[in-house]
């Protein structure tokens, strides 16, 4: 009996070993894993869109970062929201940077009859355009057609189809403040849209 159970160690013994020398050798085997900063002498195409000064497509370095982008597409426009845009991300090739515009928050001073100003400007909350009657009343960003959310100001048709697209692949929006989850949006234009638009379904 002893015997048998010596011999049946000894066998188990024997396949841990050989299962171990295999385990060992894959690993060897296996090739290393290398990450590479992008090579210098390397191209990427991009398209630059929205408040630059020259909107197009433009070759850069492989390590160019979107700033780089930004300066090869004669600089941002005035009214660039440089907020709402990572300057510092590395450009991969084919990729499409869209700089929003920032939208300007009307304000509201009280004048003497002499004309002169007799208090400070104070912030007010953006009225309701008047001029164009299909954004009279507020558009529901969880129900409103691209061509509907472009008519909204600062949006245009690209965030109008990234702001349907975020809400197909995530479910309808919650709260306003969740459109700035939206690429291009930032939390100073949702504070301009929080009047012109609403959650309903």
């Amino acid at each position: 009996m002893a015997r048998i159970t010596i011999a049946l160690l000894a066998a188990i013994a024997a396949v841990a070993a050989a299962g171990y020398g295999l385990l060992v050798r894959d690993d060897a085997a296996a090739p290393p894993i290398v990450i590479e900063d992008p090579r210098l002498d390397s191209t990427v195409v991009v398209a630059v869109e929205g408040a630059v000064a020259s909107p197009g497509v433009v070759a850069l370095p492989g390590d160019a970062r979107i700033g780089d982008a930004l300066a090869a597409a004669g600089g941002a426009a005035p009214d660039a929201d440089l907020a709402a845009v990572n300057l510092a991300r590395r450009l991969r090739d084919e990729d499409r940077i869209v700089v929003p515009t920032i939208v300007p928050t009307p304000s509201v001073s009280t004048v003497s009859e002499n004309g002169s100003t007799i208090a400070p400007a104070v912030p007010a909350p953006a009225p309701l355009p008047t001029g164009d009657p299909s954004i009279a009343k507020a558009v529901s960003i969880n129900a409103a057609s691209p061509e509907e959310l472009d008519r909204l100001p600062g949006i245009g048709p690209v965030l109008a189809e990234r702001i349907v697209a975020y809400r197909t692949a995530n479910g309808p929006f919650r709260k306003l403040d969740d459109l700035d989850e939206v690429q291009g949006i930032s939390s100073r234009m949702v504070d301009t849209l929080r009047p012109l638009v609403s959650l309903e379904p």
